[in-house]
């Protein structure tokens, strides 16, 4: 352990002498490529109230992004990420009680072979127009929309092969298109189709009650995602999102945000409406009714709704969301987080029907001192664990918080911040709680630490 920490205050010296000689050299000259260096350290354990079994990991990344300065608009970016477990409990071993595998520390590492210690990938590698109004990218990306995304943490991002065009008329109105045909989800080494994407994190059970058997025998070609963003005289924010997955689903997301100034303070009301509706298209995947993903017959809506209070120094919110319509409500967690109000980092209420969720978060910043502190405290109504029709994955009413903290020094230490995160939730299902309804899901301690160190010229 004293070797290890040794390494990495070693390595932190090292890359922030090079940091320093790059400000030397940037005023010196302006080179043709723009780089950077990016360098994550991911400390993660969880550990159960009952006797189940408890894992940790220590995950190291780093990445080299090089992109081209812009020639008439055009430009190159390409990135190369690689992935070290350096510590961990054994991530291969099941839990006794239950004979599941780990469901958290292993999504650190590669979740097809959990097993290497040590890989790296090309996530970035892409061709870009840059024009007044509109840009145009084609190959490796990065990708943000509602439902897929980046997702919330590990070493490395969930990343798209495609093309992308963003288009920016005027002050008021942004719009953007995607034709997305490979992806790269988080926590993978490899580029896949987009049906081979699906089945790489848990299954769950079939809505017929067995283990779900879509892994392997999904088929999607493509997905497209259009996204409208505007903002009206009254600061009222409009969000609609369309996005249409190949034989699998359609979703439409709208959402509106509006800030209201409180007189004589800085402050300002927020409230914000969410409606999503969500059909199953063309085999749900598969012809197969036993190996599809959805149901085509599945017809779901999302409801939901917030009010808060913020300031330049906090943020408070109470939020609200109800699941509802035919059939479960699904999107891959492969390719991101859920975009609801009452969203919690480290859970999702995806895979559900007839959800009643209620969350509160709470915000401080300190910027002078780089200091930002948040909660979250949420209650989530699931249906019955034992009813596969509505509850994908087996999962009991649950209480979630969790505490938060990042630092960013002021003084020293360019390019380096600090985060910490402490999660724990609780079962709320009365009566009988069968041990697969705890393990990886409740009655748990989840600790993350995490430190990130960036290098940038040009």
């Amino acid at each position: 352990m004293k070797v290890l920490i040794f390494l990495i205050f070693s390595t932190f010296l090292c890359f922030q002498s090079i940091a320093q000689d790059s400000d030397t050299l940037r005023n010196k000259s302006k080179n043709p490529i723009q780089g950077t260096i990016g360098i994550r350290s991911f400390w993660m354990s969880t550990s159960y109230w009952e006797d189940f079994k408890g894992d940790f990991a220590l995950g190291q990344s780093a990445y080299l992004q090089l992109k081209t300065k812009e020639y008439k608009g055009f430009s190159v970016i390409g990135r190369y990420s690689v992935f070290g477990n350096v510590w961990s409990s054994d991530l291969l071993e099941r839990d006794p009680a239950t004979q599941n595998f780990n469901r958290y520390e292993v999504g650190l590492f590669d979740v097809n072979n959990p097993s290497d210690r040590f890989f790296g990938k090309i996530e970035e590698l892409q061709i870009r127009y840059n024009a007044p109004k509109f840009n145009v990218i084609a190959g490796r990306m990065d990708i943000n929309t509602p439902f897929i995304n980046p997702q919330d943490g590990r070493l490395s991002p969930t990343f798209v092969e495609g093309v992308r065009l963003d288009l920016k008329p005027d002050k008021k109105n942004q719009f953007s298109a995607q034709f997305i045909g490979r992806m790269s989800p988080r926590s993978t080494s490899g580029w896949f189709d987009i049906g081979e994407t699906i089945g790489m994190y848990p299954v769950g059970q079939s809505e017929f009650g067995g283990p779900s058997n879509y892994k392997g025998n999904t088929k999607s070609s493509f997905f497209t995602v259009a996204n409208w963003q505007h903002r009206m005289d009254s600061d009222i924010q409009i969000q609609l999102n369309h996005t249409y997955v190949n034989n699998i689903s359609s979703t439409v997301f709208t959402q509106a945000i509006k800030d209201w100034k409180m007189v004589n303070n800085d402050k300002k009301f927020v409230t914000g409406l969410q409606f999503v509706v969500q059909n199953g298209i063309g085999e749900g995947g598969s012809s197969d009714p036993e190996k599809r993903f959805k149901n085509p017959d599945d017809l779901n809506f999302v409801l939901g709704g917030r009010i808060g209070v913020k300031s330049p120094r906090s943020i408070w919110w109470l939020n609200y969301t109800h699941i509802g319509g035919r059939g479960r409500f699904l999107n891959p967690r492969e390719w991101g987080r859920d975009p609801f109000f009452t969203f919690i980092p480290r859970e999702r209420n995806e895979g559900f029907n007839q959800v009643n969720a209620f969350t509160t978060y709470y915000q401080r910043n300190l910027p002078e001192k780089g200091f930002q502190f948040y909660g979250f405290a949420g209650l989530h109504f699931l249906p019955d664990p034992s009813n596969p029709e509505l509850n994908k994955f087996a999962f009991p009413s649950y209480a979630q918080a969790n505490l938060g903290g990042k630092y960013t020094p002021m003084s020293w230490g360019k390019g380096l911040d600090f985060h910490m995160i402490l999660m724990s939730k609780l079962n709320l299902k009365s009566g009988e709680i069968k041990p697969l309804w705890i393990y990886n899901k409740v009655n748990m301690v989840h600790v993350n630490f995490i430190v990130n160190y960036t290098i940038r010229w040009n």
